[in-house]
């Protein structure tokens, strides 16, 4: 799939399927990262001159370890003629084991997107529970999530049933402010 590719104008929600996303992928994975980053990058973080191709990168590591990491494509239905399928989103997971305590294995959401085209339309809520479904067949304990601190998006979160238990800190390393 193109990365360059822009989905149309019109996204019908029974024109969209989900399915896994493959190492092949990596390049779709990361134009969509960066467009997630453009949109909402939290304060002290960008992309960077080479975060496309470092995600991209880390994508492919992280997608050629099912068992460890699981990402999903929302995608045009091929199956019914017309243009090569244009992704239209994307979600990516992963599952580990805590070093120590109970609940001792994890689900992690680490990126979703949509494109604003498909929005609105329940296509994200597709994509998270096709993670969802990963984290039960392999067992999850916890689902967690490192969101923006906005009230908006932690409402959003707590309507799903997350809980804020920690608060992520973060500073520029002191040898690196001017």
């Amino acid at each position: 799939m193109d990365p360059d590719v822009v989905p149309a104008k019109e996204v019908m929600p029974e024109d969209l399927q989900v399915v896994d996303a493959k190492i092949r992928d990596a390049p779709v994975l990361a134009h969509f990262w960066e467009r997630l980053m453009a949109e909402e990058a939290p304060p002290l973080f960008h992309v960077g001159a080479d975060g496309g191709s470092r995600a991209e990168s880390a994508f492919r590591r992280m997608l050629a370890q099912p068992g460890g990491y699981r990402g999903y494509l929302l995608v045009p239905d091929h199956s019914r003629g017309g243009a090569p399928p244009s992704p239209a989103g994307f979600i990516l997971g992963s599952v580990y084991e805590r070093l120590y305590g109970t609940p001792s294995r994890a689900g992690n959401i680490m990126h979703w997107y949509v494109v604003p085209e498909a929005r609105g339309r329940g296509q994200g809520e597709r994509l998270y529970r096709a993670l969802l479904e990963w984290f039960r067949t392999e067992e999850v304990e916890t689902v967690e999530v490192m969101a923006r601190v906005e009230p908006s998006r932690t409402a959003a979160w707590e309507k799903r049933g997350f809980l804020g238990v920690l608060n992520l800190l973060v500073m520029p390393a002191p040898w690196m402010q001017k």
